[in-house]
């Protein structure tokens, strides 16, 4: 802005003022009033129709007004376009929304702290998500049912409640540090109760006589801590770019491969240890480019406690392996318009086109089972780190596992159009999967395993009328495996409680591991991040997320009014291996006899939401499933399994701030 400023009072100081009177010649005089103007011999008057003689040096008034006019535009807009290069350049990847940040310009002295966040609170009806009442071939339901007379009862009702904060400390312009804390997660409204008023030794149920609400941290009736710590990272713009460090969100794209999860209803999000570094862009033959590498710390491994400090929790624990670290290399390399470019460019009647790419390169040599499930109590009191409790915890796994992630992202934004687009693969190997190294507990060495994963969405948006009505469809699918069992709980064992031997699902389960030892030793099975969001019903609570399926959505939305909307959309999904669903059947000796049917489903979803624009928030949601042949099974019990429709209703009220 000083620049622009210098430019504008220099080009004012060297040119002539903009209205100023023409000098007068001293010898020239007004005549008397009523006098004819004296005529000097020499002066004649044109003959009638010549044009008047110019000397080549002379110009008149509106000349050089227009040329100085024009002379300061153009310098006024080089200027701007200096400013808007230097603001270009110094946009740098922070781990945000939008994953760049601006550089902060120069201005008022910002607010030490800032608090952003919400309270929510939301209720959900969900009916008949088990779609038969049966449990599958591994003994589990398709989805929980309700513990008293679940052949009869099909319904599940809850509502839960989350405050949270999300402060950022400007300590100047140039460093700041973020945070995320939830209070009471998720929490169920009517639990934590008081033993003052429900004494669970009680020998009557007092209940009855007053209730009170607390939080315990060893009530073995909550699902979680009271308090929980999210996130906590810092950025520093220096010179030469954006630094970034410590525990952040993680975010690209349209969010199948990492996924912030920062709207108000989602559950789930990314949240990584990193240290990172946004270059500022630089030019190529197709545009200017932003360069972000990235160190993540995916697994640390096996720890030592401080000597000094016992078994408390005080000091400083330091790895005590580096060969079982778990690391992460990545770059992200794109071209992107920040919020305020786009609504130029669309107001201009331009488009605005962005992409980009996000590598990752993650490894892991080794790993000790011990210290997984038990903690730092292994690694505590004997110098050779062996203790009763976990055993020997020198004895590794070689892991030696691999993986190359590549993550395509493509957007197009004109006035009323908007396509994005986005493909990811995995492409690696683990070269020992063994959970343990005790050959009493189970198998000690699996043997390699490769990985050979895609998934990819397209959405498309069209605005019919302005402000009002926009069509759009969305095509997306994941990678599948023909191992039993859709995959997205690969630790999924048959349950004992109901029959099934403590063994891995055979063909005809719901979910399960994707490869199985000494038979299949690929996992190709891709899934979307959970917190993406396709529907109400199948993705997001039956099946958790997209795998080994494709799905189409055309979808309508309809801006009522200002702050109120409605969102409507269709959903058929079809698992591409039919192997995968509980249509499937194998005999006594684990052969395939039925691949069974791949048609999943067609949902209906419908969510009306109204935000008020001075914080408040509501929304109502509806969904419906009708399963189709994918959920015909037989159950273990040798009925049929015939699916039912499912229904979901939800409400959310939320303060933002």
């Amino acid at each position: 802005m000083s620049r622009l400023l210098a430019a504008i009072t220099a080009l004012l100081l060297a040119a002539p003022a903009f209205g100023a009177p023409e000098e007068k010649k001293p010898e020239q005089k007004a005549p008397a009033v009523g006098a004819q103007e004296e005529k000097k011999p020499e002066q004649k008057a044109p003959a009638v129709g010549a044009q008047e003689e110019k000397k080549p040096d002379q110009k008149t008034d509106q000349e050089v007004d227009a040329k100085t006019k024009a002379a300061i535009q153009k310098e006024v807009e080089k200027a701007k376009e200096d400013i808007r290069n230097e603001v270009r350049a110094e946009i740098q990847g922070a781990q945000s929304a939008a994953e760049f940040l601006g550089a902060v310009s120069e201005g008022p002295k910002l607010e030490f702290l800032q608090l952003d966040g919400y309270m929510r609170v939301r209720g959900q009806l969900m009916v008949d998500f088990s779609l038969t009442g049966k449990p599958d071939a591994s003994g589990h339901y398709l989805f929980p049912v309700p513990l008293q007379d679940p052949q009869h009862r099909d319904s599940l009702a809850t509502s839960n409640m989350r405050f949270r904060l999300e402060p950022t400390l400007n300590v100047s312009e140039h460093v700041r540090v973020k945070s995320q804390i939830d209070f009471f997660d998720n929490y169920v409204l009517g639990s934590s109760n008081s033993a003052l008023y429900d004494d669970p030794g009680s020998p009557y149920p007092v209940p009855f006589y007053g209730s009170s609400r607390v939080v315990s941290t060893n009530d073995p009736r909550t699902d979680g801590p009271p308090v929980s710590p999210k996130r906590a990272w810092a950025e520093v713009q220096t010179p030469v770019g954006l630094l970034g460090f410590g525990r952040m969100p993680s975010e690209w794209g349209m969010g199948i491969l990492a996924n912030a999860g920062g709207a108000i209803d989602d559950d789930f999000g990314d949240t990584v240890d990193r240290i990172q570094f946004a270059i500022p862009p630089v030019s190529t033959p197709i545009g200017r480019l932003t360069f972000v590498p990235m160190l993540d710390f995916d697994n640390e491994g096996v720890l030592y406690r401080d000597p000094r400090a016992g078994n408390t929790a005080v000091g400083q624990p330091f790895d005590a392996e580096s060969g079982d670290d778990g690391r992460t290399y990545a770059l992200k390399v794109a071209r992107l318009d920040t919020e305020d470019e786009i609504r130029r460019k669309l107001e201009r009647g331009q488009s605005s086109v962005n992409f980009g790419v996000y590598y990752n390169y993650r490894t892991q040599r080794w790993f000790y089972p011990a210290f997984n499930s038990a903690g730092l109590d292994c690694t505590t009191a004997p110098a050779i780190g062996v203790t009763p409790a976990c055993g020997e915890t020198t004895t590794a796994v070689h892991r030696s596992a691999y993986a190359h992630i590549a993550d395509f992202w493509f957007r197009w934004l004109t006035s009323r159009l908007r396509v994005e687009a986005e493909l990811a693969g995995i492409y690696g190997s683990i070269g020992n999967a063994a959970a343990t190294t005790d050959p009493a507990q189970g198998i000690t060495d699996t043997g390699k395993i490769v990985l050979r994963q895609w998934g990819g969405v397209l959405n498309t948006e069209y605005q019919v009328s302005p402000n009002k009505v926009t069509l759009g469809g969305e095509i997306g699918a994941a990678s599948g495996d023909d191992a039993p069992g859709f995959g997205n709980i690969p630790s999924r064992r048959g349950n004992a409680l109901l029959g099934q031997p403590d063994v891995d699902p055979p063909y005809g389960s719901l979910e399960g591991p994707q490869w199985v030892f000494g038979k299949d030793r690929s996992i190709r099975n891709f899934r979307f991040n959970p917190a993406y969001r396709v529907d109400l019903v199948l993705f997001r609570h039956i099946l958790g997320q997209v795998t080994d399926a494709f799905y189409v959505k055309p979808k309508v939305r309809w801006d009522i009014l200002p702050g109120l909307r409605l969102d409507v959309a269709v959903v058929y999904s079809q698992a591409l291996y039919s192997q995968s669903t509980p249509s499937a059947s194998q005999d006594s000796a684990g052969n395939l006899v039925s691949k069974g049917h791949a048609p999943l489903g067609i949902e209906g979803d419908t969510i009306l939401t109204y935000t008020s624009g001075d914080g408040f928030v509501a929304y109502g949601q509806w969904g419906v499933l009708q399963p189709l042949a994918a959920f015909k099974y037989t159950a273990p019990d040798g009925s049929a399994a015939s699916p039912s429709r499912a229904h979901f209703l939800a409400f959310g009220l939320a303060a933002k701030f």
